[in-house]
């Protein structure tokens, strides 16, 4: 596949990364031509510097022979501009990152997608989704939510007083909740593990698992008992992610926001209900104090600021915040934070958007790739339809690669645990994880 990346800034050069490592042919197309070399002299692309919504800019490009084109560029307008000119062209598909909400949700008379931009992906929401479910489940190391919310995915680590540790999942004292969700790889060290019937659970493993949001939530009380509900959330930063968690979290436990600027805080407690906002900034004592910050509370960095954003997670775990979450935009930032154990969680928009785009590469039958922050494979969405060999097949006899698992299966709604004996039919939406190197094969395998 022939594709032109409009970008070159992080989620360009991660998406370059990714589609190269698949073999696709890569453009990339920047106004910065210092950026351009960065990623050329790590990357097998081909580069053009220049305006990327540009006419004679993406003629040069010869967008007109490629399959897709995705404008990642930090200018909401620039990108969309790029993505309907590539319409113009006849370019089978458009991707543009938008960050502006107004863009998409502004007026039903201007609807991008109407207008040829087959995907629009606003990072910043997705990203908002990402740490609510994070603040939901506390002691998982990553959440996320598919199927419309139907199901859940969640990574745990085993310490060595689990109830886990050196067991296989036949062992366990609390059956119903193993049989109640899928546990669907491990990561042991650096090692990616797919699990059997006779895989041990060790110490420190990272134990990923997939199920309705309320079994895993009794799981997750279960490995981490120690893990208390938030009582308060308090939120540094905001700008657009930062008032969009607020409305996610609003609703659910009392939020305090707090804003810098003056006319931005006020903006911010007029779309807000519950929330109080505070005009201060975070990285005082006084304002930490002024929030009412307690033992019980998480603390979310999300300024533009990555430095700032860590050194407010330090001073919000020294002021006694039992659970700290920050953004990072800069994605070399992310390995150090995280090794350093500066805050318990990290996030990055960057890492949103590529998910984002890498869930619409895939085929029409294969309609989702959701990547792992930990752990090295993918989430594949796929639906069986009637005329496939899998419909009317029994799970246990699908010769599925050693690096893959199904996961779980919704079927009219309902979401069925992937047990061996599970009849596979017609319709059925069906999760399976594996190694990033088995995509292709999930892919001819259900096709």
């Amino acid at each position: 596949m022939r594709i032109v990346i409009i970008g070159a800034g992080n989620a360009g050069r991660q998406l370059a990364l990714r589609l190269c490592e698949e073999r696709h042919s890569v453009v990339m197309v920047d106004a910065d031509a210092e950026a351009l070399a960065q990623a050329e002299a790590g990357l097998d692309i081909l580069t053009i510097c220049g305006q990327g919504s540009s006419p004679a800019i993406l003629e040069e490009a010869q967008v007109d022979k490629s399959d897709l084109i995705i404008a990642v560029t930090d200018n909401d307008e620039v990108n969309i501009l790029a993505c309907l000119l590539a319409h113009a062209a006849g370019v089978k598909a458009k991707i543009a990152r938008v960050t502006n909400p107004k863009y998409i949700h502004g007026s039903s008379h201007y609807d991008l997608q109407a207008m040829g931009i087959d995907l629009v992906i606003n990072q910043k929401q997705e990203c908002a989704r990402e740490v609510f479910n994070m603040l939901q489940m506390p002691g998982a190391l990553e959440a996320f939510d598919l199927f419309a919310g139907r199901v859940m995915v969640a990574g745990f680590s085993i310490n060595a007083v689990s109830p886990l540790v050196n067991r296989t999942p036949a062992e366990c004292d609390r059956l119903d909740l193993i049989q109640s969700v899928r546990v669907i790889a491990i990561r042991r060290d650096d090692e990616l593990v797919v699990p059997h019937g006779n895989t041990v659970f060790k110490k420190n493993d990272l134990v990923y698992l997939v199920g309705q949001r309320s079994d895993i939530a009794a799981f997750s009380d279960w490995v981490c008992p120690e893990i208390k509900p938030f009582e308060k959330i308090i939120i540094a930063g905001g700008g657009d992610l930062g008032l969009m968690l607020a409305k996610f979290i609003e609703t659910e436990v009392e939020c305090v926001l707090l804003e810098q600027d003056e006319e931005r805080a006020r903006f911010c407690s007029a779309e807000l209900n519950k929330t109080l906002v505070l005009r201060a900034d975070a990285l005082t004592e006084s304002a930490l104090e002024e929030s009412g910050l307690h033992d019980r509370t998480a603390f979310v960095a999300l300024t533009g600021d990555d430095e700032g954003n860590i050194m407010n997670c330090l001073m919000a775990q020294k002021k006694g915040a039992s659970f700290t979450v920050t953004q990072i935009a800069r994605t070399d930032f992310i390995p150090v934070v995280e090794q350093l154990y500066l805050v318990n969680r990290v996030v990055s928009p960057y890492i949103s958007t590529t998910n984002a785009i890498l869930h619409y590469l895939r085929s029409k039958k294969v309609r989702a790739a959701s990547l792992l922050h930990n752990l090295p494979g993918e989430l594949l969405d796929v639906t069986i339809s009637a005329d496939t060999k899998m419909a009317g097949k029994l799970i246990h006899k699908i010769k599925m690669p050693t690096t893959a698992i199904i996961a779980t299966v919704l079927r009219n709604g309902d979401v069925l645990t992937a047990t061996g004996d599970l009849e596979l039919m017609a319709n059925d939406r069906v999760l399976v994880f594996c190694d990033p190197s088995a995509v292709k094969k999930i892919q001819a395998l259900f096709l």
